[in-house]
């Protein structure tokens, strides 16, 4: 029997597939972003440095999930730092993202750092009681 809710990589030549599930729609976010941070890095004994709060733009769920998924990237880039978990809050015209994140330094590297999200290819849907999220993501 499959959990209620998870994520998954598969593999793609030269990139990596995120696939994520739950039985809403902010819970499948969240796991399409803790599955992209676990596709590069074990995160298992690091400990919170902070909380970030990020407020994006999004008017749809594909435009949420590669807001979303550009987002950890973004603070990988800019602030070397990976999301420990992650809480989403979503209305009509945003996607609030609310992560504990600890320092690149402090967790071990097991994969190729993200670059980009594809945007070909990306899925969002709602069948029967669950969310199911699947995007690419360039490394």
């Amino acid at each position: 029997m499959a959990p209620d809710r998870g994520h998954c990589t598969l593999p793609h030549p030269a990139d990596i597939t995120i696939e994520a599930w739950a039985p809403t729609r902010e819970a499948c976010l969240a796991e399409a972003v803790m599955g992209l941070t676990e596709s590069f890095v074990d995160v298992s004994d690091a400990a919170p440095l902070r909380t970030i709060t990020s407020e994006l733009v999004a008017t749809n769920d594909s435009d949420r999930l590669v807001a979303a998924l550009d987002e950890l990237i973004f603070l990988l880039d800019t602030q070397g730092v990976v999301p420990l978990g992650a809480d989403v809050d979503i209305d009509s015209k945003s996607v609030r993202l609310t992560m504990p994140v600890a320092s690149l330094s402090d967790v071990t590297l097991i994969g190729a750092a993200p670059k980009a999200v594809a945007l070909s290819g990306l899925e969002f849907s709602h069948t029967g009681d669950h969310w199911r999220c699947r995007a690419t993501i360039d490394v």
